[in-house]
């Protein structure tokens, strides 16, 4: 097999669109996928295709991985098992349900830190695929990681920003997706736009209190992974969180409405691991813990939005 100047791990909507980036950065680009290769990519010459994950390794070229983040643990061993010490950026957003974790400290067990970066903004797939300009941020701890991951994605429609806070810029991405199952449920009720607006503003600050337990910087927050990401995730219908709030505001249970959806919703899994979070910090987080509630059917979205709007006054950054 010939070398590429990168890899991604991950052939789904988001993996494709960064592939579609690095092709108009004329870079040779080798894609794994575990079941099926996507067809659009079939006749690129700048295009290798690949179902055995060996060959990424083989490959030692800097990684993307563009997969949900459940399967973050599988493919870290696969990376310590291949002694694979290449770069490596992580672009799901998400926490991982059964330890809380984001996805840099779940790959860290097993590639170490030095080598890591993460990749977060406000990008719909289909946008970046359509050649629309976006914004994007990339941190990484090792300023030369983020020099690699810089020069092989940054283009006049793909902007890359740097940053070195790597668990502030995925705590935006994560914490987004449950905040916009919340915008959806409110524009599945018809609250209007006072609603929507409250929502995402509070919500800012529920992201701001974990952020200050997590010793994240302040302008990460309200910069393109945090305010960024939720403004665009809780305002478009492309948003399948969003969408999948609406669902279940209309009456759908949480299967249905995820089968509805046709794609792994983010936002369900996210959940799980910030209520590890919440009990570990013994957090108050009321947005957050109302849409935990929801997801887990303790409660119905009416019941939690009146949960919401009867809770005792209180000052605004307290």
């Amino acid at each position: 097999m010939s070398s590429t100047d990168i890899s991604i791990i991950g052939a789904g909507s988001w993996g494709k669109a960064l592939a579609h980036v690095l092709l108009n950065n004329n870079k040779k680009v080798l894609i794994y996928s575990r079941n099926s290769n996507p067809e659009c990519y079939k006749n690129n010459p700048n295009i290798i295709l690949t179902n055995d994950i060996k060959n990424i390794f083989i490959n030692k070229s800097p990684i993307v991985i563009a997969t949900p983040v459940k399967s973050l643990n599988e493919i870290g061993a696969s990376i310590k098992k291949n002694n694979f010490k290449e770069p490596i950026i992580l672009t799901c957003k998400g926490i991982d349900s059964l330890s809380g974790q984001f996805p840099t400290q779940i790959i860290s067990q097993y590639a170490g830190h030095g080598n890591l970066a993460v990749l977060s903004g406000p990008s719909f797939s289909s946008e970046v695929l359509e050649n629309k300009p976006t914004a994007v941020t990339i941190a990484s701890k090792n300023n030369n990681i983020f020099k690699i991951f810089s020069e092989l994605f940054h283009s006049k429609i793909f902007r890359v920003y740097a940053s070195d806070d790597m668990i502030g810029c995925q705590l935006g991405g994560a914490i987004k997706n449950i905040l916009a199952v919340a915008v959806g449920i409110s524009d599945g009720l018809d609250l209007g736009s006072n609603a929507k607006a409250a929502l995402i503003s509070r919500g800012i600050f529920e992201i701001k209190i974990l952020s200050d337990i997590l010793g994240c910087r302040n302008e990460t927050i309200y910069g393109l992974s945090g305010l960024g990401d939720l403004v665009l995730t809780a305002n478009d219908n492309l948003s399948r969180n969003r969408r999948f709030g609406i669902e279940i505001a209309k009456g759908l249970s949480i299967k249905n409405a995820e089968k509805k959806i046709g794609y792994v919703v983010e936002g369900i899994f996210a959940t799980k691991g910030l209520n590890i979070l919440i009990k570990k910090y013994s957090l108050n987080l009321p947005i957050c813990s109302k849409v935990i509630d929801i997801i887990n059917n303790k409660i119905s979205p009416k019941k939690a939005v009146n949960d919401l709007l009867i809770r005792e006054q209180k000052k605004e950054f307290v």
